[in-house]
């Protein structure tokens, strides 16, 4: 079974560099040309099932990419990390006021606790329960899966049996493709952060936010 992990498209805060977390911001604009693009680039493609998670930044991205094919089943599993106190303020604003407790958490996630936020152990064993169900659930065929950024690095750094706190270390772009294959005892990354269906639109920058979203 071929797992086809998206991130969202580009939403009206990706674009003003505001985190977002488990806040509902709609896609922008340019997101909605992302997700359009992702879907001619599944043209001819077919899909056993579609999962998004409930914000929507998500189901409009999946929405865009499946059309009326087919129904799209919500999973709250698949909700992006809960960022507490920091959802809503810029990213340059929370470097300011968190400048210490934000640079250890993105070197150490694991041992940090944001302010009103979720333990990230917590996160990653619903992540890891919501994308395992889905795995027993389809043995063969092709599965997508539209989510975010933080759900995408911690289910491939398992994949990869990387340490959890080098989640961060993995670059996850808005509209990017992650194709995971399952097999009966084992994963394998095929393809991972691919954006060059993004292409036709623009180079993406180095400097967007890709880790938190």
């Amino acid at each position: 079974m071929l797992i086809f992990l998206v991130r969202h498209a580009e939403s009206t805060w990706n674009r003003m560099r505001r985190i977002q977390g488990q806040k509902d911001p709609q896609l922008s604009d340019y997101g909605r040309k992302e997700a359009k693009l992702l879907r001619k680039r599944f043209r001819g493609l077919t899909f056993d099932a579609a999962y998004s998670s409930p914000l929507r930044r998500a189901y409009e991205t999946a929405r865009i990419i499946v059309g009326k094919r087919f129904d799209i089943a919500i999973e709250e599993g698949l909700k992006e990390i809960c960022l507490g106190d920091w959802e809503g303020k810029t990213l340059n604003r929370i470097r300011k006021e968190y400048r210490e407790l934000f640079d250890r958490w993105a070197v150490r996630p694991t041992r940090i606790k944001i302010p009103n936020g979720e333990n990230f152990a917590s996160f990653t064993r619903r992540v890891m329960t919501t994308l395992e169900g889905i795995e027993r659930q389809h043995v063969t065929g092709n599965v997508l899966v539209v989510c975010h950024g933080g759900v995408i690095s911690t289910y491939v750094t398992k994949v990869l049996n990387l340490p959890d706190d080098d989640v961060w270390c993995l670059t996850v772009k808005n509209g990017s493709l992650t194709i995971v294959e399952v097999g009966l005892e084992n994963r394998r990354v095929v393809t991972f952060n691919d954006i060059s269906h993004l292409m036709a639109v623009k180079e993406i920058g180095l400097g967007e936010i890709t880790h938190v979203d």
